[in-house]
């Protein structure tokens, strides 16, 4: 069930001063997802979980419009992550293992914040600007995001002043307890970033590389031979794909929901043979749900609450 998870993981108040305060913290939104694509820096940070502390630096250029970028663990096994505008590298130096893939044009990672639908987010969530604060010896700005209801995750995000960079961001589960949270411990923004700093620090000579030369191709469909019969107050359906996966002969609808800034995606795949991986499953703050609908194995993922996961899953029938 993990390594599935794992998977489908690469292939997610009405008053006066409120609604000032709901202004403040959607522009200051808009000015975190600018920042993530036009500011270069160089910095250290903390990604805690309920279990682990991870400690990464990033490098993080804007060369010609797009971004480049190298991160590595600081701390517990090594690993080494170069991304540029065509491709990902990911280096694992103990096991002198490389893989390289083809690199997504909607990744962002941490820092980046990107929320698909400004002006409809304060129908699902309470947005304000909580004061000011200061993470890696630089004066921040908090913002407030919690949801409406128990379909969706709470936020808090602390924003640069100067540039908008995110520089702290935690989730947060419906009574209130962070799920996860990333925070820069040092950062310098701004300057000239050589292209040597973002090569890799290990000789990619000494690596056994394993190459996705041919990734799974993503054709938009216009319709679906599936459709939801209801779904928790605020997610649509944004895209349905049909994922090709070479060499396995393999074909994946890929349907992916959103209320603006919360991500859904359901897999549905045509059974070749009995499986037992059937049921609901957690990975930190990503919850699936997998079950069998006449002959096809459906897969809901997403960084949301379980409760969502469940009825957007049981919601999926066939048309008729």
């Amino acid at each position: 069930m993990k390594s599935k998870l794992h998977f489908l993981l690469l292939v997610y108040l009405a008053l006066i001063p409120y609604a000032w305060a709901e202004n403040q913290g959607i522009d200051l939104l808009k000015k975190m997802n600018h920042a993530v694509n036009n500011v270069n820096y160089d910095g250290v940070f903390l990604h805690i979980d309920d279990k682990h502390i991870h400690t990464m630096r990033v490098i993080h250029k804007i060369q010609n419009g797009a971004v480049r970028e190298r991160l590595y663990s600081l701390n517990g096994v090594p690993r080494e992550v170069i991304r540029d505008p065509e491709r990902v590298l990911c280096i694992l130096p103990e096991k002198k293992m490389g893989h390289a893939g083809l690199r997504s044009n909607k990744e962002t990672g941490f820092p980046g914040f990107m929320v698909n639908n400004l002006a409809g987010l304060s129908n699902n969530y309470l947005i304000s600007t909580e004061g000011v604060d200061r993470i890696a010896d630089r004066p921040v700005t908090r913002l407030q995001i919690l949801p409406r209801d128990g379909f969706r995750y709470g936020y808090e995000l602390w924003a640069d002043q100067d540039t908008g960079l995110l520089l702290r961001s935690a989730l947060i589960d419906n009574v209130g307890n962070v799920i996860e949270q990333y925070m820069f411990a040092m950062i310098e923004i701004g300057g000239e970033i050589p292209d040597s700093a973002l090569l890799p620090k290990t000789n990619k000579n000494t690596l056994e590389w394993h190459n996705s030369k041919r990734p799974p191709v993503n054709t938009p469909l216009k319709d679906s031979n599936w459709q939801f019969s209801t779904l928790p107050e605020g997610y649509r359906l944004v895209n349905i794909l049909q994922q090709s996966i070479p060499m396995e002969s393999k074909q994946i609808e890929h349907m992916i929901l959103s209320d603006g800034l919360a991500g859904v995606s359901v897999f549905i795949e045509k059974m070749s043979s009995p499986t037992s991986e059937i049921g609901l499953d957690q990975m930190g703050a990503v919850h699936s749900y997998t079950q069998i609908i006449d002959g096809y194995l459906i897969t809901t993922i997403g960084e949301v609450p379980a409760a969502a996961i469940k009825i957007i899953s049981d919601a999926l029938v066939r048309k008729h």
